[in-house]
This record gives structure tokens, C-alpha cells and sequence, in this order.
């Protein structure tokens, strides 16, 4: 079953939701249900499982993911309520367990806990059942490596094509080819009107060299990818990256990283991490569909 990052990124969404409200960047009531052992997570504490990350050489991957989750979702309001040709649709490509066309059991889960917090008797449960009793919401399954993403999408009765849309990819170019990223990209454009925005993330070149020349935090998060099965193959320098965009019918308006926000959004919180703790990785894009 590879939903390993998937359930990666649940167990620090959770975590985040952990903290103090005062020093949370966002809370996640759905996180728990995505990973077994949230329970041992919750009692141990957000302060014991930070310190256990630390230990195993993972300072600042937590803060890193969290930066990023905060990132997407300010950046889809801002392109829900901009004025000027606001987005009508949200396309979530590769969204977690969901994209798993060729691994069912995965997909069984996903459904198996949305069905499982419908039924819970509190205000989460109630805003998830609503959600699942809508056309609101919908899943589609897509291999990025086999499908057509466009026949995916234009075949799909909840889709609106040449509609403004933005469109979130994030945390997926890295474990998949380029030539299946641009595939991706070009259909894409072929289905949603100009001025659609595209939040999408990658990794930076300079993390995909060998190994033993990157710090200790850049080499475990690597290794740990590897050792789920779901290895990064995909990297590009930011030139490069705008470049591929371009060529692909896309204008990139703007390219950070975490450490862009570590006197924003992580100082805000009394959270500012030292330079040794910030793992610019990964660079999150906004781009425009030309």
C-alpha cells in the first residue's frame, strides 16, 4: 500500500492541530482519522513528538509541511475572492490516498474513514456528511503516470470545463516523471479558461544530488521516502522550472520556500526556526494559465 507520504503529511497535520490555538498556522479536525496510531500521537503531545523528530534528525520537517499546507490554502482564498475573474472550481490533483487508481485497497480506506467521521455525532462529523451528501465534493481517481487526465476530467459529470479554476499539485511532481508532470500540465490547459491559477510545488535540483553531500535533515527525508516505496525522481533549479512552465502555456508569478515565511507566518506564532532548521526543499508556485 503506498500512501506512506500521504500518511506522512496527516501525521503532521494532526500534529499542528495539536499545539495551542495560539500557536497553530491552521487546525486539521480530519488528520487523526488518516494514519493509525493518532491516539499514541495525541497522547504523547505535540512538544514529545517534536523532540522525537528532532532526535531522528528531522528538525524542521514538521514546520515545513505546515508552511506549505498554510501556503495553499491562503493562496486558493486569495484566487476564490479576487476580484478580477475569481476561481469557480477547485481541482485538487493528487490529493492523497484518492489518486490511487492502481492500489484500490488504498482508495478503500480513504472512503472507509470519511464514512467512518460522517457518522460521528459532532460538528465534524455533520460538515463531512453534508459534504459526501453533495455533488460539492467529488473523487476521481487518476494515475498521473497512465491516464488521460483530460478524458479523466472532461468525462467526469462534476467537472466544468473552460471554467476559472485553480488548480492545487502539491507534494507530486517529485515522485513522478517530468514528462508526466508536462503531460499533466498540457491537458490541464486544455480544460480550464485563461487566468486559471495553478499552485504547484517541486523540489529543488540542488536536494536530488547523491546523497552523502546533503545535511542530515535533506538525507532522512529522502531515505524515508525510499523506504515507503515511493522514491523523489523528479527535481528542477527555480530557472529551469519556470522555463518548463512557460513552455507548457503557464506564467510562474511567484516561486518561494519555506524559509520565505519564517519571519511571517512562523514568527507570527512565536515559532521562527534558525537558519539550520529551514529546509528549503521544496519551492511552491503560483502560476497563471496563459
Amino acid at each position: 500500500m503506498k500512501d506512506g507520504t500521504a500518511q506522512g503529511v496527516a501525521k503532521v497535520r494532526h500534529w499542528e492541530s495539536l499545539l495551542p490555538p495560539e500557536q497553530r498556522l491552521y487546525t486539521d479536525p480530519y488528520a487523526y482519522a488518516c494514519f493509525p496510531g493518532s491516539i499514541i500521537q495525541q497522547w504523547m503531545g505535540p512538544s514529545l513528538v517534536e523532540k522525537i523528530y528532532r532526535w531522528m534528525g528531522g528538525g524542521g520537517f514538521s514546520e515545513m509541511i505546515s508552511v506549505r499546507t498554510k501556503w495553499f490554502d491562503e493562496q486558493i482564498e486569495e484566487a476564490v475572492f479576487r476580484k478580477d475573474k475569481p476561481a469557480q472550481q477547485l481541482i485538487i490533483l493528487g490529493a492523497g490516498y484518492d489518486t490511487r487508481v492502481d492500489q484500490p485497497e488504498v482508495q478503500q480506506q480513504k472512503l472507509k474513514n470519511l464514512l467512518w467521521l460522517s457518522n460521528k455525532k459532532n460538528e465534524d462529523g455533520k460538515r463531512v456528511a453534508d459534504r459526501m451528501g453533495t455533488t460539492k465534493v467529488q473523487f476521481l481517481s487518476v494515475n498521473f503516470n497512465e491516464d488521460d487526465l483530460e478524458k479523466k476530467l472532461t468525462s467526469h459529470e462534476g467537472f466544468k470545463p473552460s471554467t476559472c479554476s485553480v488548480v492545487t499539485m502539491e507534494g507530486v511532481s517529485q515522485y513522478i516523471p517530468k514528462e508526466s508532470t508536462a503531460d499533466t500540465l498540457t491537458k490541464l490547459k486544455r480544460v480550464v479558461s485563461s487566468g486559471s491559477t495553478i499552485l504547484i510545488t517541486y523540489v529543488d535540483e540542488k536536494c536530488m544530488g547523491d546523497k552523502e553531500s546533503l545535511s542530515k535533515q535533506h538525507r532522512l527525508i529522502r531515505t524515508l521516502a525510499e523506504k515507503v516505496g515511493e522514491p523523489w525522481i523528479s527535481g528542477w533549479t527555480p530557472d529551469e522550472f519556470a522555463k518548463f512552465m512557460k513552455d507548457l502555456g503557464y506564467e510562474v508569478l511567484s516561486d518561494t520556500t519555506q524559509g520565505d515565511y519564517n519571519e511571517t507566518y512562523l514568527k507570527e506564532v512565536g515559532r521562527q526556526l534558525p537558519e539550520e532548521d529551514l529546509l528549503n526543499m521544496e519551492r511552491f508556485v503560483v502560476a497563471k494559465v496563459l
